[in-house]
């Protein structure tokens, strides 16, 4: 087992307690009468965006380790659970209204996909050396404008906006990108 085979345990833990919370709470987010298409698109956007990030870590198979390497890549999927656990709270089946969950943890699931950008701009740096005009960038830049936006507005009609231009952006990050696991050493 090499060294990175090893630390790919706890990403690979981390990624999949993201995806079961996403995937536990979609039955109840589901619900016609309880379901808001926003909070929806936003559940399902996150959990395609923890599968792209899992693909994406074998970028970092050549990474020289250390002990605060280590730590930076891992931020990533523990930020990643954080976004999870605000998109669906321990108990989704307590929750009546979808669209007042979503507002209620707007703030929390914005600055978190902030805070993603910002880690992933970090570790893709600092752990792998991605350079500053790879095109990988412009999904960080991207996860930045969109948790700026939603952390500042409140309208639901910006929140509509932001949910169908998330779909758009993943729609062409993902086809242009990140096709290829090692897309970020190239």
């Amino acid at each position: 087992m090499t060294l990175f085979e090893y630390l790919a345990i706890a990403f690979s833990l981390v990624f999949s307690f993201s995806a079961m919370r996403l995937l536990s709470g979609l039955p109840y987010a589901i619900r016609p009468e309880a379901r808001y298409w926003v909070h929806l698109t936003f559940v399902l956007i996150h959990l395609l965006g923890t599968a792209l990030s899992f693909w994406n870590f074998w970028a970092f198979r050549l990474a020289d380790w250390t002990l605060p390497r280590f730590l930076l890549a891992l931020a990533s999927p523990a930020v990643v659970y954080f976004i999870a656990c605000s998109l669906v709270p321990e108990n989704p089946s307590a929750v009546t209204s979808w669209r007042n969950h979503y507002y209620s943890a707007r703030r929390s699931f914005f600055l978190g996909l902030s805070v993603w950008a910002l880690v992933l701009a970090g570790a893709t740096t600092l752990v792998i050396g991605l350079p500053w005009f790879h095109p990988a960038r412009a999904g960080q830049a991207v996860l930045l404008l969109i948790g700026a936006l939603g952390i500042f507005f409140t309208s639901p009609r910006v929140h509509a906006a932001l949910a169908v231009g998330v779909v758009v952006a993943i729609a062409v990050i993902a086809s242009t990108v990140y096709l290829q696991p090692a897309s970020l050493t190239g």
